[in-house]
């Protein structure tokens, strides 16, 4: 199954995108979906959607950023970009950060159909990179549970795993560990010290095997600082203001802001305290809430949906039977309601 992650600021766009991808298309599933390119940034670096679809202009970061940032981090991702400007300089520029699928709007159920199915033949190639990725995550939302023995040891495993990835071109493997080196400097830096840099021409496996152990040498130098119960208590109160505040639109970066962390940092630590990421934790409050509500006869589900903070009646009921495997009609009848 391949997670789709859907950036559009229209929300009766986005939901109808969201439906044409879960019904034309069912090795694929909607992940997410977010109406700007800040939002869809930290889904990418909490989730790793296999596809992002994005339109091009929306608010705060556009479609543009958030190909170049894609780019730029050398992610496994398939972007499709969905624009209403029949204006090739818009595909001149996505083009340039290795866009392949540029889809006009009105969106074509074909059209769409067509650009997930090359996707899957673009991603095949990606496979071993993306699990890659994936460890790498894994590695990182775990070092605040390994001891200093543990952590030199999974470090080393996870880079001979890198080292003996079979990819398609040597730019994968360095890709994969330039995204390693900049979780780690974020986490580091969260910490105020300085960042160290590898250079991705360097091929020599012991100059990239020290250039992490040096890395991992100072988190743990700084681990007892991480390992009091101020990043727990700053967790608390987030969770606390999330239970109570659910019907906001939350963003991810906001969150960390609040906590005073980075976006990595914060999603290693919620993750590390809750067992959730943020969004799967929000979203588990708001449904226990809407099935409160659904007992409540003389509410309408659009008027829960909207209650409990979903933009749209569509993406309520998407989520609701993730979580609850029925839809809220369903629901409501095996109430007796």
């Amino acid at each position: 199954m391949f997670q789709v992650l859907i950036a559009e600021d229209e929300i009766w766009i986005r939901d109808a995108v969201a439906e044409m991808v879960e019904r034309l298309a069912p090795q694929f599933n909607v992940a997410g979906e977010v109406g700007n390119g800040d939002e869809a940034w930290s889904f990418i670096q909490e989730h790793w959607p296999s596809i992002v679809i994005t339109d091009i202009m929306m608010p705060h970061k556009n479609g543009l950023w958030l190909c170049e940032k894609i780019d730029q981090a050398h992610l496994p991702i398939v972007t499709i970009v969905v624009s209403g400007y029949d204006n090739f300089q818009y595909a001149k520029k996505v083009m340039r950060y290795g866009v392949t699928e540029y889809l006009l709007k009105p969106l074509d159920e074909e059209e769409l159909h067509g650009a997930l199915k090359r996707s899957i033949q673009r991603l095949e190639g990606m496979t071993e990179i993306h699990e890659g990725v994936l460890n790498i995550q894994k590695f990182v939302e775990h070092l605040p549970e390994m001891s200093r023995h543990t952590v030199q040891s999974e470090l080393n495993n996870l880079l001979t795993a890198i080292f003996k990835l079979k990819l398609t071109t040597p730019s994968y493997r360095k890709s994969v560990f330039a995204i390693l080196s900049s979780k780690l400097n974020e986490l580091l830096q969260a910490f105020g010290t300085q960042q160290t840099h590898m250079s991705l021409a360097t091929e020599d496996e012991q100059a990239i095997r020290k250039h992490f152990t040096d890395l991992i040498q100072a988190w743990i130098l700084i681990y007892p600082q991480y390992a009091d119960q101020s990043g727990n208590a700053s967790i608390k109160r987030v969770c606390e203001y999330m239970d109570v505040h659910y019907f906001e639109n939350f963003a991810l970066a906001r969150l960390a802001e609040m906590s005073h962390m980075s976006i990595s940092h914060f999603s290693m630590l919620f993750k590390k305290t809750t067992g959730q990421t943020c969004l799967n934790y929000l979203n588990l409050i708001r449904i226990r809430k809407a099935k409160e509500l659904l007992q409540e006869p003389d509410l309408k589900i659009y008027e829960i949906a909207d209650m409990v903070g979903y933009s749209s009646l569509p993406y309520f009921n998407r989520i609701f039977k993730q979580i609850v495997t029925i839809t809220p009609v369903e629901y409501r009848k095996r109430m007796g309601l």
